[in-house]
């Protein structure tokens, strides 16, 4: 009786853990959308698209050198280790360091081609505040670098409440500063400024506030030869994650109006909110949950897999086929005019949710320590975005290049279903056994656009 008590079983971990994961992101995308709904009645779209180029160049540094070092603490038999964690630290904060100096290049390089004429004139690239807003934005990485391994600790022994709370106070700090700063000067630099302070917030309170002993500076060849043998793979897998996931708008900023990337943004936001809550869920209880199967009940790794996968196909299907019908009334109720057009593209962006089942693969790769699986999925894709999103958007229009970035995903299901085969850990009858919830969330949806569309037309 003591024994269950101090060490909850599996499932009660799962149960403890989703039920913050789930509150934790729903209050946090309630946050970021209210956020976005008062931050554009106070600032045009064009200073969305802006800021759009800005963080995805910054976020495309830090994946750049991400080595997993959260994913190698949760993972790792040392992972409690104080000369394991001060190790991690002190190479997070040399990655910070490289990261700040990186992007303040990227910014000089980005403002003498604009000088020199070399950046397409009205493209998103071309906006003379983009420089300056890169180099701003690069003292959060530096600040990042600073942060406690008690993150990674607590997520190593799920701690997800106090992960939660912590990132959910973090939001709404920030979101409080970009407020403030916006009602006195509606400028770009109100976004800028919620950053840096959250990023100042979430690090201070990593060392003042989560349990455990304080980093200090010290240095272990074996655990850094480890935290490097681990994190290779996860490397190469997330410097191509994050052109997977980010090459439309590298690409788009060449080719549409900082005003048009503005709306595109608001569109992929709305999608995106239901992708991070699943994916958040997946990282934060289905990884540390499948790593601790692997390592102790191996033979029923295939069962706990599936268990985690049929209430997250579930729901991805049924949103997806709600969104492709209804997804145009979320714009139209929450934003103003100038955003009507993103009604339109979040129908075509949620056909990505069909693929969405990958995620979970990918952390079932993680747990296995085989990382490197995910590299030929990341590839396929990347094909797929680099060599067709320009033809489609030249031939087809915004709509075509919509096509691309929502179908992509679609293409690495049969290499998904290899590795998952195996790795024996494929079960068809529980692959296809969510699919019915695509139909029953486009059928929901129907009745909700008549019911809409009636309550609209008499008003």
């Amino acid at each position: 009786m003591n024994k269950n008590k101090t060490n909850p079983s599996v499932r009660h971990l799962v149960i403890r853990s989703s039920a913050w994961v789930f509150g934790g992101q729903v209050g946090g995308q309630v946050l970021r959308l209210a956020s976005n709904l008062i931050m554009t009645r106070l600032l045009v779209p064009d200073m969305f698209g802006v800021m759009a180029v800005a963080n995805t160049l910054i976020v495309g540094l830090q994946l750049c050198s991400y080595l997993g070092v959260q994913h190698n603490i949760i993972q790792s038999s040392r992972g409690d280790e104080r000369i394991f964690l001060d190790t991690a630290w002190v190479l997070q904060i040399l990655r910070g360091l490289l990261i700040w100096l990186a992007a303040l290049s990227l910014s000089g390089v980005l403002y003498f081609s604009n000088q020199a004429g070399l950046v397409p004139v009205g493209s998103a690239y071309a906006d003379s505040s983009l420089p300056a807003i890169i180099a701003a934005l690069s003292f959060t990485a530096l600040i990042s670098g600073f942060e406690s391994t008690k993150l990674a600790s607590a997520s190593r022994h799920m701690a997800v409440g106090k992960l939660t709370m912590i990132e959910l106070g973090v939001q709404v700090l920030s979101l409080l500063t970009m407020i403030s700063f916006a009602l006195v000067k509606q400028s770009i630099w109100a976004l800028v400024i919620g950053a840096l302070v959250g990023a100042v917030a979430k690090t201070l309170i990593s060392h003042l506030l989560l349990p455990g002993t304080s980093n200090q500076f010290a240095w272990e060849s074996r655990a850094f030869k480890e935290l490097f043998g681990f994190g290779k793979w996860i490397l190469l897998t997330t410097i191509m994650g994050y052109f997977v996931r980010s090459s439309d708008k590298l690409i788009l900023a060449g080719l549409i109006s900082s005003q048009l990337l503005g709306i595109y943004t608001i569109a992929i936001f709305i999608t995106n909110a239901f992708q991070e809550i699943m994916s958040r869920w997946a990282s934060s209880v289905a990884y540390p949950v499948l790593s601790r199967v692997h390592r102790e009940r191996p033979a029923e790794l295939i069962k706990v897999y599936y268990k985690f996968r049929l209430p997250f196909d579930a729901l991805t299907l049924f949103l997806c086929g709600f969104l492709i019908n209804a997804g145009y009334i979320i714009t139209e109720v929450l934003y103003d005019s100038r955003y009507e057009s993103a009604g339109h593209m979040i129908g075509i962006l949620a056909i990505w949710l069909i693929g969405s089942s990958t995620i979970l693969a990918e952390q079932c790769y993680l747990a296995l320590g085989k990382s490197k699986l995910s590299v030929p999925m990341n590839v396929i894709q990347l094909i797929a975005m680099f060599g067709l999103l320009i033809p489609a958007y030249r031939f087809f229009g915004m709509d075509g290049a919509l096509y691309v970035i929502a179908l992509a995903i679609l293409f690495t299901l049969p290499l998904t279903w290899y590795f998952m085969k195996r790795l024996g850990l494929l079960d068809w009858k529980h692959e296809l056994i969510a699919l019915p919830a695509l139909l029953a969330g486009y059928g929901f949806s129907k009745l909700f656009v008549m019911a809409y569309e009636s309550i609209k037309a008499g008003i």
